[in-house]
């Protein structure tokens, strides 16, 4: 099965493409079999952080009481081109690998049928066109460049800062302030909105299996008719909520530290972002929430009609006595299988709506709620917070 499913099937890479992945091949920053990811990841720091830190040092804006607000004690500088946007490409290495490995799955594993394998190899081949798409991505960086300047419209600066300087005649922006709006968020903002552009490309290829003649069984021990591997794929997405929300974290400590928002003001928002979060990540999945349904159905009727002929035969012949080889109770099989029976049934019983382990959803939002904790130090002592940790623990 392998054999055949690797002459048929292009990998599933979503990473490996685009306009972008093209020019960064002839800068060589990328290379076959070499993607290059670390030196990429610290390329990115290097282009924004560094030059926001020169420019705010030439103006004398880096640190000191020059601005309410200096460059190095700004914590969304450091959450978001620091740690969050390498982190971004980082996760290229993790979720690259893992996203082929399960679109691949979908052949190894028997799921599509060898009738299907043609259809499956124009679904990948669908996705990889999409993937390559020099329009989509011009869109993505110009949907970055909108949601920059929103952003800076809506949260408009009222004293002047290390990026901009605020006068009576109006507000203007340092040369550092130029590269963080001109480049660096962008940049931020177009590695977020490919990574959506991904899981959307993701969310097709899903969908476009599903209409295949695929092969489920309802007693399969992933609880989701053999899709399981699906929803493992999945937990691997955490990485980019575990960004994303590292990019937040600074964001809310400014509010925290230095406007004296309450950190319990943002209960509400942080727990809408997880929610929607989760069905961003999660919603691919529903495709699959007809099928599986149908599957569970249709077993609970077929390995009930199983059950009630099976333990029919059991009752009359080991309580009725209808045993007419006299065969002795001791030794015989018959009990072992209806046990197995029981067991088989149950499988079906428990088989899930969507193919996903709880645990994975707890991995979820734990990825998405980790960067977060740090801004507990703002409203309690660190001692106070291991001893919580201490007695949660035990």
């Amino acid at each position: 099965m392998d054999e055949i499913a690797n002459q048929i099937a292009r990998p599933f890479l979503l990473m490996e493409g685009g306009p972008l992945f093209r020019i960064q091949r002839r800068m060589g920053l990328i290379k076959t079999n070499a993607p290059l990811v670390k030196r990429r990841a610290l390329l990115a720091a290097l282009l924004t952080w560094v030059p926001l830190l020169i420019l705010s040092v030439l103006k004398g804006r880096a640190i000191g009481h020059s601005v309410p607000i200096p460059f190095l004690r700004d914590f969304s500088t450091y959450t978001r081109f620091l740690l969050s946007l390498p982190l971004l490409l980082l996760a290229e290495s993790i979720l690259g690998p893992r996203i082929a490995e399960a679109a691949a799955h979908f052949v190894t594993s028997g799921v599509v049928l060898e009738k299907d394998f043609q259809r499956f190899d124009n679904i990948v081949e669908r996705g990889l066109r999409s993937r390559d798409s020099t329009l989509a991505e011009i869109v993505l960086v110009a949907l970055a460049y909108f949601f920059t300047f929103l952003a800076f419209k809506l949260t408009g600066v009222h004293v002047s800062t290390w990026y901009a300087m605020v006068s009576d005649s109006g507000k203007s922006f340092t040369w550092a302030g130029i590269w963080l709006v001109g480049f660096c968020v962008p940049l931020y903002q177009f590695l977020l909105l490919r990574w959506l552009w991904r899981l959307f490309l993701w969310f097709q290829f899903l969908s476009r299996v599903c209409k295949l003649d695929i092969q489920l069984f309802p007693t399969h021990p992933d609880q989701a008719g053999g899709l399981g591997f699906v929803g493992e794929s999945q937990r691997f997405f955490g990485i980019l909520l575990f960004a994303f929300s590292l990019g937040s974290s600074g964001v809310l400590a400014e509010e925290i530290i230095y406007d004296k928002v309450p950190l319990a003001s943002f209960a509400p928002s942080i727990a809408t972002y997880v929610i929607v979060a989760l069905i961003i990540i999660v919603g691919p999945l529903v495709v699959f929430t007809g099928i599986l349904l149908r599957t569970k159905r249709a077993g609970l009727y077929q390995y009930g009609t199983l059950a009630t002929a099976y333990t029919g035969s059991f009752h009359k012949k080991w309580v009725q006595h209808q045993n007419p080889d006299n065969e002795p109770m001791l030794g015989t099989g018959d009990i072992q299988s209806l046990a197995d029976l029981g067991n088989s049934y149950s499988y079906v019983e428990k088989m899930k709506p969507l193919p996903i382990d709880p645990r994975t959803l707890i991995h979820l939002v734990i990825a998405s709620l980790l960067p977060l904790t740090p801004l507990l130090l703002t409203v309690m002592p660190l001692k106070d917070i291991l001893k919580l940790l201490f007695k949660v623990l035990m």
